[in-house]
């Protein structure tokens, strides 16, 4: 039925930009890592390096939470951000420095994550 067709459409269209706002934060976070890691001392490219091999999970979860948001806002955006980066912090025992240059950059990238929202 017409009904059905419109649900369905929906659907496709909500799992397309999931997938949409996903993509990009993960190419937000790993352009991040990769500006970090040409720019840094001999220790910041290694901390960037780990970064970069963990940037898919850190932006899955990024994403995850920014669509799980009823509202989102760069003021919420970014609480997610910081979260998110802290507690991954504390799993991978990354650096304050590591830290502070990786929230910072993220947080740079709130037009293209919301814009790929708006496409929602």
């Amino acid at each position: 039925s017409q009904k059905n067709m419109s649900k369905k459409k929906s659907l496709i269209h909500k799992t397309v930009s999931r997938v949409a706002v996903g993509t990009t934060i993960g190419a937000v976070l790993a352009a991040g890592a990769a500006a970090y890691f040409f720019t840094q001392t001999k220790s910041g490219k290694q901390a960037a390096k780990q970064i970069k091999t963990s940037a898919i999970g850190l932006s899955r979860e990024i994403s995850k939470r920014v669509q799980s948001a009823k509202k989102i806002s760069q003021s919420k955006y970014n609480d997610i951000v910081e979260e998110v980066v802290d507690e991954y912090a504390v799993q991978k025992k990354v650096g304050k420095h590591t830290v502070v240059a990786l929230k910072r950059d993220l947080k740079t990238h709130w037009r293209d994550v919301k814009r790929e929202l708006k496409k929602k």
